[in-house]
Order: structure tokens, then sequence, then C-alpha cells
């Protein structure tokens, strides 16, 4: 099952869902635990090359996902939640896609303007977009996180609106992002 059906996403949805969920975690994890380790040591930097890789990877991946959400039915949730419910969910889906857009597009504009070149996987190296401005750069790092920040708190929001539904309002939305049962 590919596709969506009237009671669960199909398999592209849960698969870009679940998988972009785990990139982001570890890309989160690398970068607030990669401040632990010494500056110029090859585990510092071998976590914020995880980080930046991962978030070029997820950048390539949501164009995929809105591709494959906006393309399909979405199963309704039953019972259905309120209209303030489905707007807030709707709120956060779109601060989730925007964040996962803006912060690879802030992540490479503040690693060039600080002077560093970029290349996806080691492979493919990343066009110049913007000139050396180290002020910029800090400018940039600035913003980018505090929509990390942002980020977090809109993952823990939807992870916690989810088990909520789940235990609470006893209805299926975090069911249909997991695989049908069988029988």
């Amino acid at each position: 099952m590919l596709r969506n059906t009237s009671t669960h996403y199909g398999a592209i949805v849960r698969l870009l869902h679940w998988g972009m969920a785990l990139l982001i975690i570890v890309s989160i994890a690398a970068v607030e635990l990669h401040e632990f380790f010494p500056k110029g040591g090859a585990t510092r930097n071998g976590m914020m090359a995880a980080h930046f890789q991962i978030g070029l990877l997820v950048f390539l991946l949501i164009w995929a996902r809105l591709v494959a959400v906006f393309s399909d039915r979405t199963p309704p949730i039953t019972p259905e939640p309120s209209l303030s419910q489905h707007v807030a969910a709707k709120l956060v889906h779109l601060a989730l896609y925007a964040s996962m857009i803006a912060l690879p597009i802030l992540g490479v504009l503040m690693t060039q303007a600080g002077d560093h070149s970029l290349a996806f996987l080691g492979v493919v190296q990343l066009p110049s977009f913007i000139g050396v401005d180290k002020d910029f750069s800090k400018e940039l790092k600035e913003v980018h996180e505090v929509i990390g920040n942002v980020l977090i708190g809109l993952v823990v929001a939807h992870v916690g609106a989810a088990v909520w539904h789940h235990r609470k309002q006893n209805d299926d939305t975090l069911l249909r992002m997991l695989p049908p049962r069988k029988g």
C-alpha cells in the first residue's frame, strides 16, 4: 500500500514522516552534543558535519514529502476533531514544513558567509549563494538557532499532540501514521 487509504497514510508518506523524524532528531542531537567535545577535535567536527549533511538531506526530502502530502488524500481522523484542533494541527504542520525548509537554507548561507564551502555527502559541491561576510554569518547563525529551537518545540508539541489524541481523545490520529494491522 504505497498510497494513502481512507484509514491510513501510505507507505511513502509514512517512510518520509518517520525517516525525516529520525534524521531531524539525529541532527538536533549532533548539534546539541557537539559542544561537549573539544574545539577542533574529530568528534566535534564530525558531529557538525553530520548536522550539516542531515540538514541538506532533510531539505531535499521535504520537497518529496510535500509532493506526497499534497498529491494524495489525507485519511480523515475518526472521530473528527474540533475545528480548533484541526486549525492548530494545520498551523503546526505548516510551521514544521517551513522550518524544515528555512533551517537548511539559513545553514548553507551562514556557512558560506563564514567563508566555508559545503559539499553534499562530500561529493556534490554546493554553488556559492552568498559572499563572505563574517558579521552576517553570525546574524544568520542566531536566526538559525532561534528557528532550530522553535523546531524542537514544534516537534515536542507534535509528538505530545499525537500521544494526547491517542490516549485522551481516543481517536485514530496516531494510528493513521502507523502501518495498518493485518487481519
